[in-house]
C-alpha cells in the first residue's frame, strides 16, 4: 500500500490545483476553518443521500452532513422540490411571507421552549441575539459559558471557545462580560452568587450527563437567572424537540439553525414570550436582509414536516448505534485503547486512552480524555479515512436518516483499513 500522504495526493490531482488557486484568494485557502486539513483542501462536486463525490470523481460516505444540517441526507427530493418551486416564484420579495408563518408554527409545535421566535440567518446570529435578549431582559451583562464550547464566531459567543486567543480582535471589555467555567456545577453555583449574571448558556450537543444539565436548570431557576440552550446542532436531531425534548429540561431561550432551515442558511432564537418580545421599538432593533428569506423558509418547512411526520431521527440514531458498536469492536480487536461514544446520531471517538466507557456519555473525566494519540496521528488518520472513502472527523461522525446498514458496514471495513494503514506507518 502506498504511503498515506502519497495516496492522498494521487487521488486528488484536481483538488491540488484548486487548492493552490484558493490560497491566492482566501485566508488560509478556505472559506470555513473546519475545511482545512491535510496538505491541501479536497473539493466536493455533488452529493445524494449519504454519499458525495469530489471533483476528481472519488466517492465518499458522508459523515459531515453539511456540518450537521443534513439529517435528511444530501439533495432530499422534497426539500429540493420546495426550493425549486419557490425559486421560480422569487428569491426575495422584501416582505413577509406565508411560508415564515408555517415555518414558525412548526418550530413552536416541535420545540418545548418555543412560545415565540425570531428568525435570523445563521446559528451565530441566533446566539448573538439570545445573548442580547438575555442582557436586555435581565438588565445584567455577564453570561456564563463553558470551556471550549462553541456558540458561533461573534465576539461574545466566541470568548473561551476552542481556538480563542489574545490576538483575534475581541476587546477585553467584551471578554469581561463572559464568565468561562469548567463543566462543574459547584463552580456555576459559586459564580451565580455574584448576582450579576444574565444567563448561563449550554451547548446542546455537548456530551454531558443529563443530571448536570438538570442541575444547571435547578441552579438558574432558583436564582432567577436565564438558561440558554444552544441547539444549533442538537435541535431536531437529539429528538424532534432537540436536547430539551430528549432530556425533558426546558430552557428560557434556545438558539437554533442547521436542520431548522433544511440545510440552507437560517436560524432562529425562541423561548419565553416576554424575553423574545424584547425585540420591540425602543428596545432591541432587529433588521436583517435575509431573515426568514423565502428559499430558507421553503426548505425549512419541507424539512421540519419530514422531521415531524417521519422517523428521521430514529433511523439516524439506530445507524449511529450500529456504528458505535462496530468502532468499539474494531478498537478491541486491534488492541487500540479508546472508545466510540455519543448521544443520538452523533458519534465521537477517543483514541489512545484506556478507560471504562458507557459508550454514550462516557465516564472518563475531561482532562484524561484530552490525552490521546496526538495531533499528528489524528491528521494522518484524517487523510487515511478520506483515502478509504470516509468523509468525516476522523474522530467524529454525524449521521443522517439516509445512511443504510450497508453504508455502516462499508464504513467499518474502510475505517479498519484506515487504522491499519496508520499503524503500518508506526503512528498508532
Amino acid at each position: 500500500m502506498p504511503a498515506i500522504d502519497d495516496r492522498f495526493h494521487d487521488l486528488h490531482a484536481k483538488s491540488v490545483t484548486l487548492s493552490q488557486e484558493a490560497e491566492t484568494l482566501f485566508p488560509d485557502g478556505v472559506t470555513h476553518d473546519g475545511r482545512k486539513f491535510g496538505p491541501f483542501r479536497v473539493y466536493m462536486d455533488h452529493g445524494v443521500g449519504p454519499r458525495k463525490w469530489d471533483v476528481d470523481g472519488n466517492e465518499y460516505i458522508d459523515y459531515r452532513t453539511g456540518h450537521g444540517s443534513m439529517i435528511l441526507g444530501q439533495a432530499n427530493p422534497e426539500v429540493v422540490k420546495a426550493v425549486q418551486d419557490q425559486l421560480a416564484k422569487g428569491t426575495h420579495l422584501s416582505a413577509s411571507s406565508e411560508l415564515e408563518i408555517k415555518w414558525g408554527n412548526l418550530v413552536k409545535e416541535l420545540v418545548p421552549s418555543a412560545e415565540k421566535l425570531r428568525f435570523v440567518s445563521s446559528g451565530t446570529e441566533a446566539m448573538m441575539m439570545a445573548f442580547r435578549m438575555a442582557r436586555t431582559h435581565s438588565g445584567k451583562t455577564k453570561i456564563i459559558k463553558f470551556e471550549n464550547a462553541f456558540h458561533g464566531w461573534a465576539d461574545s459567543p466566541f470568548v473561551g471557545a476552542a481556538g480563542d486567543n489574545d490576538d483575534n480582535g475581541i476587546p477585553q471589555e467584551i471578554r469581561d462580560t463572559m464568565v468561562v467555567l469548567p463543566y462543574d456545577i459547584d463552580a456555576v453555583e459559586k459564580a451565580l452568587e455574584s448576582g450579576d449574571i444574565a444567563a448561563v448558556v449550554f451547548q446542546g450537543n455537548q456530551v454531558m450527563q443529563p443530571s448536570f444539565i438538570q442541575a444547571l436548570r435547578d441552579a438558574t431557576t432558583s436564582r432567577g437567572v436565564m438558561l440558554i440552550f444552544d441547539e444549533v446542532v442538537s435541535g431536531f436531531r437529539f429528538s424532534r424537540g432537540g436536547c430539551q425534548g430528549l432530556y425533558g429540561i426546558t430552557p428560557d431561550l434556545t438558539g437554533m439553525a442547521k436542520i431548522l432551515a433544511g440545510g440552507l442558511n437560517g436560524g432562529c432564537v425562541t423561548g419565553r414570550a416576554e424575553i423574545i418580545d424584547t425585540i420591540a421599538p425602543g428596545r432591541i432593533a432587529h433588521p436583517g436582509t435575509f431573515n426568514a428569506n423565502p428559499l430558507s423558509a421553503a426548505a425549512g418547512v419541507a424539512a421540519l414536516e419530514l422531521v415531524k411526520n417521519e422517523p428521521i431521527g430514529e433511523i439516524a440514531d439506530t445507524r449511529a448505534a450500529h456504528l458505535k458498536m462496530g468502532l468499539n469492536d474494531i478498537m478491541g480487536r486491534m488492541e487500540i485503547p479508546g472508545c466510540a461514544y455519543g448521544v443520538s446520531s452523533i458519534v465521537h471517538m477517543r483514541l489512545g486512552v484506556a478507560h471504562e466507557c458507557d459508550h454514550e456519555y462516557c465516564t472518563e473525566g475531561d482532562q484524561a480524555m484530552m490525552i490521546g494519540v496526538g495531533d499528528d496521528t489524528t491528521a494522518l488518520l484524517a487523510q487515511a479515512t478520506v483515502n478509504e472513502g470516509i468523509w468525516g472527523g476522523p474522530t467524529s461522525f454525524i449521521l443522517s436518516s439516509t445512511h443504510t446498514e450497508q453504508d455502516i458496514d462499508e464504513t467499518l471495513e474502510s475505517y479498519e483499513r484506515a487504522l491499519q494503514s496508520v499503524r503500518s506507518e508506526g503512528a498508532i
